[in-house]
């Protein structure tokens, strides 16, 4: 029996070829164990199979295991996996500006507040005055009177512009 393999060590996501060569078997079958699964493949006499080899532990084993007769004869190759090297992403606004996670979350809340229909709109303005109002008089109690003032000039003004 001869068992083969191109490469015994590559980056997560490469292929190794292997070729083997069992002529006067009855049957062959690849075992492959990447430390988390191990599969078993039947194959034939001879030949030659790629494989990409993926997550690992960082060996996969692969034996290749040949019966004759009701006795069985097997070989195993080991290869490195080394784990495939990441890259941080960032996301990028159309000014080329880059957008961190607290932009992102006010971009998207701005978008969402534009799909809202007018009336929610309006309401969602005036209970931001009011939570800003209730905040500052928290802070200083004077200012009480003023933000409900402002909130009343606001609401005053929304209906007078219709």
């Amino acid at each position: 029996m001869t068992f083969d393999v191109d490469r015994t060590s590559v980056v997560e996501g490469e292929v190794v070829e292997i070729k083997w060569d069992c002529t006067g078997a009855d049957r062959v079958e690849l075992k492959i164990d990447n430390g988390y699964k191990a599969t078993v493949l039947p194959l034939e006499l001879t030949g030659t199979k790629r494989f990409r080899l993926h997550r690992s532990k960082g060996r996969t084993a692969l034996t290749m295991t040949a019966w004759k007769d009701g006795k069985h004869g097997s070989k195993t190759l080991k290869v490195r996996v080394k784990e495939m090297a990441t890259t941080r992403a960032e996301t990028v606004d159309d000014r080329g500006r880059r957008v961190d996670g607290a932009r992102q979350r006010g971009d998207q809340l701005k978008r969402r507040l534009q799909a809202l229909p007018p009336d929610k709109r309006l309401a969602v303005r005036a209970l931001a005055i009011l939570g800003a109002t209730l905040l500052v008089s928290f802070l200083a109690p004077r200012l009480f009177f003023l933000g409900i003032a402002a909130l009343t000039v606001f609401l005053a003004y929304s209906v007078w512009k219709k």
